[in-house]
C-alpha cells in the first residue's frame, strides 16, 4: 500500500509569494534553495524556521529530515502530490532502500519524517567502509548551461549527487565539485553558480560512466527492501553461474576478487579506490561480507559494483529478484505508512491531532498537558522541545545570596534539616552545597546536644596530643595513635577545625645527607651523543621502516631525564634535529622499501602496489610524484616499459 497522505492535508502557514516549478531530476534541497532565493527570505536561520519550523537544524542535501513539519509549513506549495512521491523523487532514499532491513528502514522512515537527521546516515550504512557520509556537491557545467537556457535557473541534479558518481552521463565530462564549508554553508541552502569555462572539459573514463549509469538506473528502479539473506542467495547464485565456484560448490572468492579487479582496472579514477582495494591482507574484503555476512552494513557502492559484475545491469538484477519470488511492487509489511506514523506511539515523537493541539497550547503547562493526555511530564517536555515549543524552565532558587546564607547557617552547629528550613531550600540542596564547599566549617552529620557538649573537650584533648608529640619531635600520625578516638570524632563532626589544627603542626626536620657531586653536563652530553649515533644505523635498517621520531630516539637514552635537561645538551640537540624524520622523508623511505620488496618478488611496479606495500595512512601529491620518479628510474635501469601514473 503506497503512502497517500497528501501535502494539501496540512494547514498552510507561509508568506511565500512565488513558488517555482520542480525541474527535471531536481532534489528537494535544490527546490527549497530556489524558493528561498526567489523570495528573498532572509538569513539562513530565518529560512530554516520558515521551511522546517526549526532554526537550529542542519539541512541535508540528499536525505532531508523533518518532512512532516515542512509539509505543515508549506502545505500545498510543495511540488509533490504526497509525501510518498517526495521521498521517491526528491531524495536519495530509493538508492539505499534495497540494502536495508525492514526494521532499519522503519527507523529511517521515522527519522526522515520527524527527526532532526542526527545519526541517520550512520543508521543507513553511509559511513560504512569509510567512504564519507557528506560528499561535496557536484554539477556539470554543460548541464548548468542547458538549465539556464531552458528554464532560466540552475539547480542541483539528483543523479550528480549519487555517492561515488564523479561524471555526467549526458555529456561524458567530469563533474565540478563545491566543497561545503562547515563555517559558511552549515545552515545555508546554496545553489550552483555558473563559472566561466577557462579550461577544456575533462572527459570521463568509460568505467566511471558505466558506474554512473548503474547508479542512476538503480535510483530509477526504486526497488523495495530486500531481505539480506535472500539478497545473499541471489548474489551466490549469480557468482556460481559465472563459474566462480570451488570443488565443494562454494563461492571462489580469490578468483572472483581477481576478476572484479580486472574488470574495473583496480578502480582507477574512482573516488574511493583506496578504500575499495583495502586491505592488503585480504583485498576487497567487503566482497566476502556481501555473501557471508549480509546483515552487516556496507556502503551501496559495494553492492552496485557486485551487481554490475554479477548481473551486468540493474534490470537483470531486478529480474533475478523477481525469479526468487520477491514481491518487488509491494512495500514491506513492517514499514509504517505516513498515516500510521501520525498515530501516538511510545517510541515515536509523532502524535495524534488532539495530542498536537494540547502540546501547542501555550496556556497549558507541561504538567497540565501530561495529566490530560496520560503521559509523564518528562515525555511532554521532550516532545515540546522537539517541536521548539517554549516551555517554562524550572526557576533557579540557588542564587549567590542564598548560597551565602546556607554557608553561614552551615557554620553553626544546627542540624542539616534545620539549615534547610531556615534558608528555605530542600535538604538535597544543602547536601549539594556541602559537596561543593568541602572546607565549610560544619560537621557532615547532624549534631545533637550531646555532640555540642563534647566539642570543646575533644578539641582540648587533641591539642594536648599534638603538643605532646611536638615535644618528642613526632608526627601527626603518632598523635593519632595516642588519641585515635578524639581524632575520629573530630574528623566526623569538626573536620574543618581538625584540618586547620593539623596544618599548623611543623614537620620534623630531616637530617642532612651527603649531597652528590656536581653533574658533568659536558661529559654527559658527549656520552649521550655517542650512544645515539651508534643506534641510528640500527634504527634506519629496521624492516619495515619505522619513522624516527624524537620519542623513539630518546627512549633508549632515558627520555624523561633528557627532555627535562635538553637545554644542557647542545651536541645531542643538534644530532636530534638531523636525525628526526619529517612525514615526507619517512614516506620516501617507505616508498623505497616498497619498490625493493616488489622488485625482489618480480612484480611489475605500479603506483597502487607501491601504496599498498608502503602502508602509509596519508599519501600526498609530492609523495606520488617521488614514487613515479622512482618507478621510471627503476624501469630505465632494467629496460622495462614505463608504467608510472600521472
Amino acid at each position: 500500500m503506497a503512502l497517500q497522505l497528501s501535502v494539501s492535508d496540512f494547514v498552510f502557514d507561509s508568506n511565500i509569494a512565488f513558488v517555482p516549478s520542480l525541474l527535471p531530476d531536481e532534489l528537494l534541497y535544490s527546490w527549497l534553495a530556489r524558493v528561498a532565493a526567489l523570495n528573498a527570505m532572509g538569513s539562513p536561520r530565518d529560512v530554516l524556521q520558515q521551511f522546517f519550523d526549526c532554526r537550529t537544524m542542519v539541512p541535508s542535501v540528499d536525505l532531508p529530515s523533518r518532512l512532516l513539519a515542512m509539509a505543515e509549513r508549506l502545505g500545498g506549495l510543495l511540488p509533490f502530490p504526497n509525501l510518498d512521491r517526495l521521498l521517491e523523487d526528491g531524495t536519495l532514499l530509493p538508492y539505499h532502500r534495497p540494502f536495508l532491513t525492514d526494521a532499519t528502514y522503519s527507523r529511517v522512515h521515522q527519522r526522515i519524517l520527524h527527526g532532526d537527521g542526527k545519526g541517520l546516515k550512520t543508521l543507513m550504512g553511509r559511513v560504512a567502509n569509510r567512504f564519507g557520509a557528506h560528499p561535496a556537491l557536484r554539477s556539470c557545467p554543460h548541464c548548468l548551461a542547458d538549465s539556464w537556457d531552458r528554464h532560466g535557473s540552475m539547480y542541483w541534479i539528483r543523479q550528480h549527487q549519487l555517492p561515488g558518481v564523479n561524471c555526467c552521463i549526458t555529456h561524458g565530462v567530469v563533474l565540478q565539485t563545491v566543497l561545503l564549508q562547515a563555517r559558511t554553508h552549515r545552515q545555508q541552502l546554496i545553489l550552483p553558480t555558473r563559472k566561466p569555462v577557462t579550461q577544456p572539459a575533462v572527459w570521463a573514463d568509460a568505467r566511471q560512466l558505466r558506474f554512473a549509469q548503474m547508479s542512476r538506473d538503480f535510483v530509477v528502479a526504486a526497488l523495495p527492501v530486500i531481505a539480506p539473506s535472500r539478497r545473499a542467495e541471489i548474489y551466490r547464485g549469480a557468482a556460481l553461474a559465472l563459474g566462480h565456484r570451488t570443488r565443494r560448490d562454494k563461492v571462489d572468492f580469490p578468483a572472483m576478487t581477481n576478476a572484479l579487479r580486472e574488470r574495473f582496472n583496480d578502480f582507477q579514477g574512482f573516488d574511493h579506490q583506496v578504500r575499495l582495494l583495502s586491505t592488503e591482507a585480504t583485498p576487497l574484503g567487503w566482497l566476502r561480507h556481501l555473501f557471508e555476512k549480509p546483515q552487516r552494513s556496507l556502503h551501496p557502492i559495494c553492492h552496485l559494483l557486485a551487481i554490475d559484475f554479477l548481473f551486468g545491469s540493474v534490470a537483470a538484477f531486478k529480474a533475478a529478484c523477481e525469479a526468487s519470488d520477491l514481491d518487488l511492487h509491494a512495500p514491506s509489511p513492517h514499514v509504517p505508512s505516513i498515516e500510521q506514523a501520525a498515530k501516538p506511539c511510545a517510541s515515536s515523537s509523532a502524535l495524534a491531532a488532539d495530542y498536537e493541539a494540547a502540546l501547542r497550547d501555550s496556556s497549558l503547562s507541561c504538567r497540565q498537558v501530561a495529566a490530560s493526555i496520560g503521559r509523564s511530564v518528562t515525555t511532554v517536555v521532550a516532545w515540546r522541545r522537539e517541536r521548539n515549543i517554549p516551555i517554562h524552565e524550572r526557576r533557579k532558587s540557588l542564587n549567590p545570596a542564598v548560597i551565602h546564607r546556607i554557608l553561614e547557617a552551615l557554620g553553626s552547629l544546627n542540624s542539616l534539616p534545620a539549615v534547610a528550613k531556615q534558608t528555605g531550600v530542600s535538604l538535597s540542596s544543602v547536601y549539594r552545597i556541602l559537596a561543593q564547599y568541602p572546607t565549610t566549617p560544619r560537621p557532615r552529620q547532624d549534631a545533637s546536644e550531646a555532640d555540642i557538649a563534647q566539642l570543646p573537650v575533644r578539641r582540648e584533648r587533641w591539642m594536648a596530643a599534638l603538643a605532646c608529640q611536638r615535644e618528642e619531635m613526632g608526627r601527626v600520625k603518632d598523635a593519632r595513635a595516642r588519641a585515635s578516638a578524639d581524632y575520629a570524632w573530630l574528623y566526623r563532626h569538626d573536620r574543618a577545625w581538625l584540618t586547620s589544627a593539623n596544618s599548623s603542626r611543623a614537620r620534623p626536620i630531616q637530617p642532612a645527607i651527603d649531597q652528590p657531586a656536581r653533574v658533568d653536563w659536558v661529559g654527559r652530553d658527549a656520552e649521550l651523543s655517542q650512544l645515539l649515533a651508534a643506534q641510528l644505523d640500527a634504527l634506519r635498517d629496521e624492516v619495515p621502516p619505522r619513522r624516527l621520531t624524537k620519542t623513539r630516539l630518546l627512549r633508549p637514552l632515558g627520555e624523561t631525564m633528557v627532555r627535562s635537561n635538553l637545554g644542557r645538551f647542545p651536541q645531542l640537540g643538534a644530532l636530534l634535529d638531523k636525525a628526526v624524520e619529517s612525514a615526507h622523508a619517512f614516506g620516501k623511505r617507505r616508498v623505497d622499501h616498497a619498490i625493493a620488496v616488489l622488485a625482489i618478488d618480480g612484480v611489475q611496479l605500479q603506483l597502487w602496489r607501491i601504496r599498498r606495500v608502503a602502508g602509509l595512512r596519508q599519501w600526498s601529491q609530492a609523495l606520488a610524484t617521488y614514487a613515479n620518479q622512482q618507478i621510471d628510474r627503476f624501469n630505465a635501469q632494467n629496460s622495462f616499459p614505463s608504467n608510472s601514473l600521472p
